[in-house]
C-alpha cells in the first residue's frame, strides 16, 4: 500500500512541476525546444532598400497550438534564410562588390494583433540582428542569431494571433529577402 501511496505522491508531484512552464529546474526546463518556422514568403519578408534607410513591413501572424502553455522560447535568425541581391546588377554600381565585409541590420517587433498599425513602435523588440555580409553580399554570420522571447510574447503566441514587424536596414540598394523567422518553442 505505502509503495501505490509514493507513486501517487510522485506522479502529483512530476504533474505539478510539469505545469510551471519555464520553471528553472523543473521538468519543463529538460523538454527540448520544439521549431516552428514562420513563413514570411506572403511579402512579409521581401524589402525594397536604400542604402542605410530602414526598410519595414508589417503583418499579423498566427499559431496553432496544441493543448498546452508555452512558458519559455526564442526568435532565431538564420542566414541561410536571407538574401541580398544589389540593384542594377548590370550597372557598374551594382558590379562593383564589396571589398571587405558590411553589415544588414534585422529587428522585429510582436505585439498585439489589433495593434498592427502601431506594431513597430510599441511592440516587444527582439534584435536587431547584425548580418555579416561577405564581399559578394551573402550573409556569414549574424549576432545574436536569437533573442529570448519575452512573457508578454509568449502570451500572445499562446492566444494564437499577433502582430509582426520586421525592419531591415541594408549597407546596399537592392533587394532583402528573408524567407522565415524561427521560434524555438517550449513548456
Amino acid at each position: 500500500m505505502r509503495g501505490k501511496t509514493w507513486a501517487t505522491v510522485l506522479g502529483v508531484v512530476i504533474l505539478a512541476v510539469w505545469q510551471l512552464p519555464g520553471c528553472a529546474g523543473g521538468l519543463g526546463s529538460l523538454i527540448p525546444l520544439q521549431t516552428v518556422e514562420f513563413d514570411l514568403g506572403s511579402g512579409l519578408g521581401e524589402f525594397e532598400v536604400q542604402a542605410g534607410q530602414p526598410a519595414q513591413k508589417t503583418g499579423t501572424g498566427e499559431f496553432e497550438l496544441p493543448d498546452i502553455t508555452l512558458g519559455r522560447g526564442t526568435i532565431e535568425l538564420d542566414r541561410d534564410v536571407i538574401t541580398v541581391t544589389p540593384a542594377d546588377s548590370g550597372g557598374a554600381k551594382g558590379a562593383v562588390n564589396l571589398q571587405q565585409t558590411s553589415t544588414l541590420e534585422v529587428t522585429v517587433w510582436i505585439t498585439q494583433a489589433d495593434e498592427v498599425e502601431t506594431v513597430c513602435e510599441t511592440g516587444e523588440q527582439y534584435g536587431p540582428y547584425e548580418v555579416t555580409l561577405d564581399e559578394n553580399y551573402v550573409p556569414i554570420s549574424i549576432d545574436p542569431s536569437s533573442d529570448m522571447l519575452t512573457q508578454s510574447t509568449l502570451d500572445l503566441l499562446n492566444a494564437g494571433e499577433f502582430a509582426i514587424c520586421i525592419q531591415v536596414v541594408s549597407p546596399i540598394d537592392g533587394t532583402v529577402t528573408i524567407e522565415s523567422l524561427t521560434f524555438n518553442l517550449g513548456l
